[in-house]
Formats: C-alpha cells, sequence, structure tokens
C-alpha cells in the first residue's frame, strides 16, 4: 500500500489508477527526457553540421589542389606541344637544308672529277712512260749491238739508278696524290664512320 502511495496510483476495478501528482510526476520526467533528447538531438546536429562542414572544406581543398596541378599539367603540356611543334619544324627545316648541301656536294664533285680528270688525265701519264719506255728499249737494241769499255758502264749504271729513283718517285707522287673520293655516297660513309668511333 505505500508503493501505490508513492507512485500515486490505486487499483480500480483491475485498472491502475494514477493519481495527478503521479500523472505530474510522469508528466516532469517525460519533459526531461524529451528536453535531454531535445538537447543531444541539437548537439548531435550541430556535431554532424561541423564535420559535414570540415569534410566539405577538406573535400574543396582537395579539389582545388588537384585542380590546379591539373591546369599546371596543361599548361606544361601546352609548352611541351608547342616546343614538339617548333622541333618538327625545326627538323623539317634541316631536312631541307640536308637535300640541299647533298645536291650541292654532288655538283661539287662532278665538278671536281671533271677538273681531275681535264688535268690528271691518266693517258697523260702513261703516253710520257710508254715514250720513255720506248727510248730505253731502242737504247737497249743500240747498246746491244756494239761493244763498250768500262767506263761507259760505270756511266750506264749511274743513269740506271737516276733513271730507276724518278721511277719510283713517280709511282710515290701518284700514290701521295690520288683523288679523293667526293661524293654523297662517300660523304654519308664518312658520316657513319665518325659517328661509330
Amino acid at each position: 500500500m505505500d508503493e501505490h502511495k508513492r507512485s500515486g496510483s490505486e487499483t480500480a476495478g483491475g485498472f491502475q489508477c494514477i493519481s495527478a501528482a503521479g500523472l505530474d510526476d510522469i508528466r516532469e520526467r517525460a519533459l526531461e527526457v524529451i528536453d535531454y533528447y531535445t538537447r543531444t538531438k541539437s548537439v548531435i546536429r550541430k556535431e554532424v553540421k561541423k564535420e559535414f562542414i570540415r569534410e566539405m572544406r577538406t573535400f574543396e581543398e582537395e579539389r582545388a589542389r588537384r585542380e590546379n596541378v591539373i591546369k599546371e599539367k596543361m599548361v606544361e603540356i601546352e609548352k611541351l606541344q608547342a616546343k614538339i611543334e617548333s622541333l618538327s619544324n625545326t627538323i623539317y627545316g634541316l631536312r631541307s637544308k640536308s637535300k640541299l648541301w647533298e645536291h650541292e656536294c654532288a655538283r661539287i664533285s662532278e665538278a671536281y672529277h671533271r677538273t681531275v680528270m681535264f688535268y690528271s688525265n691518266p693517258a697523260l701519264v702513261e703516253v710520257q712512260l710508254q715514250v720513255i719506255l720506248e727510248y730505253a728499249e731502242a737504247l737497249a737494241r743500240f747498246v746491244g749491238l756494239h761493244k763498250w769499255d768500262r767506263d761507259t758502264l760505270d756511266m750506264a749504271k749511274k743513269f740506271r739508278d737516276s733513271i730507276r729513283a724518278k721511277i719510283d718517285r713517280i709511282v710515290q707522287e701518284i700514290d701521295t696524290n690520288i683523288t679523293d673520293e667526293i661524293s654523297i655516297a662517300s660523304a654519308q660513309q664518312n658520316i657513319e664512320a665518325a659517328s661509330q668511333e
């Protein structure tokens, strides 16, 4: 019975009746719970809002950083594309110049060979050597038909050594002054040989 007085409830016909004081007590506790819930909900809402705003700032900053990086890369790509285009134009120009130089080298090579062949015609040397050979042959036939003294033999040996030395010098001079190979093909071979060293 004391228990019923404390809670302010009485039993009537199997139902528990709550007194006005008990209802006030329940209402007061309910209001406290609702107030606590409202405060808690407000705090949670504020915390969630703060967290949301913080994350949104972080995402916006990250997005801004990424956009800046992308802009920088795009500027870099544009500069590289401009450089590539410039280098392509330079390469095209150098190839054109190279073709012009090849043509000029071919023209110079042809003029060089024409000049060399005009002044250094092998027939000119051959004719002179044949004349010397014929003179030597005629002289050999002549001396073979006669008798000679010892002084003539010494003189002939002296001239033989001198003529041999002159013939050796002719061969050496020809070997020293061999015409240079000046052509596009030889120039390309020289460039390839130099690049491999």
